[in-house]
Parts: C-alpha cells; structure tokens; sequence
C-alpha cells in the first residue's frame, strides 16, 4: 500500500489507475485508505470535473476545470 506521494518522477512509471495509460497525477481518498493512486491527464481531468461537479455548491466550475487543464502543460 503506497502511503507516501510519488516524486514528480516516480509518479510517470506508475500506470493509470483507471486505463492503465503513464500517470500524471495521483489522488488519494479515505475510502480507499489514503492510498496514493496514479491517473492519467485525461482521467484526472474526468475525475476533477465529476468531483466539482458532485460538489453543488462550488462556483464556477467551468472556467475552475478550463483553468486546470491550462495549468497542465
């Protein structure tokens, strides 16, 4: 179980939690005892949008996510 956060060169060795693509971000989430998971771009992206989006209350989602993907490359 990986409880510490991969370094910014670890974390591309690691496949994608959810496709299996090189990782480029990680999450982790109580449920899943912190447990640090890798994600590809574009999962991260789905999953930062599903979350903001769970999140009612958060304004201002769409420039939020368009911001991020920006901050990306």
């Amino acid at each position: 179980m990986r409880r510490k956060p991969y370094t910014a060169i670890g974390i591309k060795r690691v496949p994608c939690c959810r496709c299996g693509e090189p990782s480029a971000a990680q999450w982790q989430i109580c449920a899943d005892h912190n447990q640090y998971r890798g994600l590809c771009k574009k999962c991260d992206i789905e999953l930062n949008n599903m979350v903001l989006k769970f999140m009612k209350r958060i304004p201002r989602r769409v420039e939020k996510m368009l911001d991020y993907i920006e901050g990306m490359d």
